[in-house]
């Protein structure tokens, strides 16, 4: 099998692999959050629970995911539409805008993680102790490309 041919074929087991995962999960809680809103939110509570007031300001949001105030606010205003963040202004710093996770979306990330991890590690038994060392070696050597690609 020549570069392309491999390629092709990596292609499409990765989109077979994507397609079978959102079919497996349709109508449980990963409906509700997408991938991006799991691990947004899961990092603004890890910053939450460093913090002393289990909160994060919306300009440290903007530094840590490298992003504009602008899309910052529009990430907050879907995630309070949907009731998952609360916005909260000090009375001793009236001009910093505070975020916090609602219990509904800390409770959430917690059932997606369990169920994440589970699916994990029923794939990890899959494909047995020799094949998922395996995949973690070559997916380690994967992740040090990325920084090489450019």
């Amino acid at each position: 099998m020549n570069d392309i041919e491999k390629a092709k074929r990596f292609s499409h087991l990765f989109y077979i692999m994507r397609k079978q995962h959102l079919s497996a999960h349709e109508g449980s809680n990963h409906r509700l959050f997408r991938m991006r809103d799991m691990m947004t939110l899961g990092a603004i509570q890890a910053e939450t629970d460093k913090s002393e007031n289990g909160m994060i300001k919306m300009s440290d949001v903007s530094h840590i995911f490298h992003i504009t105030p602008a899309a910052v606010t529009q990430m907050v205003r879907e995630y309070e539409r949907k009731g998952w963040i609360e916005r909260v202004v000090l009375a001793s710093d009236r001009r910093s805008v505070y975020l916090q996770l609602t219990d509904q979306a800390s409770k959430l990330l917690k059932q997606n993680e369990a169920e994440l991890l589970a699916g994990i590690v029923d794939f990890i038994h899959y494909l047995g102790d020799e094949d998922s060392d395996a995949l973690l070696r070559i997916l380690d050597k994967a992740k040090a490309y990325g920084p090489i690609m450019k």
